[in-house]
This record gives C-alpha cells, structure tokens and sequence, in this order.
C-alpha cells in the first residue's frame, strides 16, 4: 500500500492555491508532511535533498555532543551540570534535532520507498512505516499538530539568537565580556573574546587563546540556529504560511511562556537561572522579571512574525518561478 502518492514535479506542490484545513496552501491532495520533504527549488532534486538533510542530521548530533563536552568539561561553574537540560539553547538544539531527524527520515523513505505493503510483518517493513510520512486523512489533525512543531521550533531557534545578542550580551552576560569585567555567562571570567590592553578597548582586538573550540560553539549556540530557520524556510521545505495565524502565533507564545515555567522548575532544582533576568536578586524586584518575562514572549511572536515572512517571501518568489 502507498503511504503517500510519489511526487513527479516539485512544481506540483507550489502552483496550487487551494487550501487544505490547516491553511497549507496544497497542490492535489499533498499534505504538509510532503511539503516539508520537498524544495520548492526544482534544481535541488529529492536525491540531493535527501544527502542535504542527512548531512545536517549528522552535523546537529555531533555538534550536540561537542557543545556537551564543551558545557561539562571547558567552563567552570558552581552549579551542578544538571542546569544544562534548562538552558534554552539546550532546549532549542533538542527541537532542532528531533524536528530533522523526522524530516529526513520522510524525505529518504517517501523517495525511494513510497510503496510499503502494511501487510508486511518483517522488521525491515516495520521500520520503514514507522519513518514514512503519515498517511492523509480527511479528518486527522496530525497535520496541524506537525505544523505547530514545526513554527515552534523554528520561533525557538530565531528567539535564543535574538535574546542572546540583543539581551544577554549588552547586558554583559554572555559568552562576551561586559566593558572592565571579565564577563561570560554567570560573571566567572570564562569569556571567548577579551579586552585588548593600552589605550584601545576594542572587545574583538584579541581571541581567548583556547584554540577554535569555544568559537565553534558559540557559532553553533548562538549563530547557526538563525541560519538554520533560514536555510529551511527558504531552500529545503515547501510548506506554506502556516495558518490560521492566530493558532500558530498563540502557541509560539504559550510555548516561550511554558519554557519560563520549566527553567524556573530548573532554577528551584540546580539553583541556576537559565537567564540572568529571571533571578530578582539581580534585577532588583519581583516586578522587572515579569517585565522581562513579557518581553521575551513579545519575542517570541516577532520571531513568529519574521518566520511568516520568510515563508510568504520564498513562497511568493517559487510561485512565480513556477508559473513560467
């Protein structure tokens, strides 16, 4: 039985503007699960797309791993390595790399498995269902339960870069040092990037000589994850706008809202605040935190807006490419 009709032509998933029950706009009968295993780019063929995203799934793991070693073994800290599951850019590299794995699995079985016979008992056929697409149904809502992930995911990438360069490292506390102190996340020194002696106080004159290690990760913590959204909104999926809007949007600000509430659990547990402006010993009341709090879930819906609008721009440009 055919899980998923075999797309012939990408075009056929972009020049359609019927609407499916999630506001996926769809060409035929394909869902969401299809658009996010499809360019809308026909030079970038299935096969190529399926080493693309492989590749990426190997890069996001074995840089976990590394981001792991680096947390546990390179930067000193009183608190226990506990605090590390709390931390939003744990939380955010944990979605990013569930999220491709069940991309990529989708896109290599849809393009060389799309026939599986559901009556085949052996393990090999066993897997291969279990890492295909979902089957279409008119009154399933898998696909709006793929759609939220998906959106919330990406919100999650865009909001821990956002936060990081435009809260934590003015504030000076980050990876960079605050201007006279020796700054890096918890005041402890451990910095990437030191102050240059003498008259010029050029934060970038000189790198903290410990080798292309702790560079690589802050890239990857606080850099990649943008150009990630990027790269996948653009190039690698053809899923449309996600709507209904006010779904997608509430549920990016209900999931940044439900994160404050597990890093506070992780701060009650390890004694860490994931965030500097969610301890009001530093703050100075009860009342800035939850200011704080609001704006990060004001965030959360501007990362939500910039997403939108990188979707309806790809969108806009492959429909018209499609349409010559």
């Amino acid at each position: 039985m055919e899980r998923q009709p075999l797309l012939t032509q990408v075009g056929n998933l972009v020049g359609n503007r019927q609407q499916d029950e999630e506001g996926q706009a769809s060409g035929g009968d394909h869902p969401i699960f299809l658009r996010a295993a499809h360019s809308p780019w026909r030079p970038l063929n299935q096969n190529a797309l399926g080493y693309i995203r492989g590749a990426l799934v190997a890069y996001l793991i074995a840089t976990a791993g590394m981001l792991i070693d680096y947390e546990t073994k390179h930067r000193e800290s009183e608190y226990t390595n506990w605090r590390i599951p709390f931390q939003f850019s744990a939380v955010t590299w944990f979605l990013l790399i569930i999220y491709h794995i069940l991309v990529f699995s989708w896109t290599i079985t849809h393009m060389h498995w799309p026939d599986i016979d559901e009556n085949d008992t052996r393990w090999e056929s066993r897997l291969l269902r279990f890492m295909s697409p979902p089957e279409q149904t008119t009154d399933g809502r898998g696909r709006i339960y793929f759609s939220l992930f998906h959106v919330v995911t990406q919100v999650f990438a865009l909001l821990n870069v956002i936060v990081y360069w435009t809260i934590q490292v003015p504030n000076g506390r980050s990876h960079l040092p605050a201007p006279g102190e020796g700054g890096g996340d918890d005041g402890d020194g451990d910095a990437f990037i030191v102050y240059g002696t003498g008259a010029s106080k050029n934060p970038f004159r000189e790198v903290y000589p410990q080798g292309w290690f702790p560079i690589y990760c802050l890239f990857n913590l606080y850099v990649f994850p943008a150009l990630e959204v990027v790269i996948e909104s653009l190039v690698l999926n053809s899923m449309r706008r996600p709507e209904p809007v006010p779904t997608h949007l509430f549920t990016s600000i209900g999931s940044a809202a439900l994160y404050l509430v597990y890093a506070t659990i992780g701060a009650k547990l390890t004694g860490h605040n994931a965030f500097f402006w969610l301890d009001e010993s530093i703050v100075g009341s009860k009342e800035k935190v939850t200011a704080y709090c609001a704006g990060f879930m004001a965030l959360a819906a501007a990362a939500f807006a910039t997403l939108y609008g990188l979707v309806g721009m790809r969108e806009s440009i492959s429909d018209r490419a499609h349409s010559h």
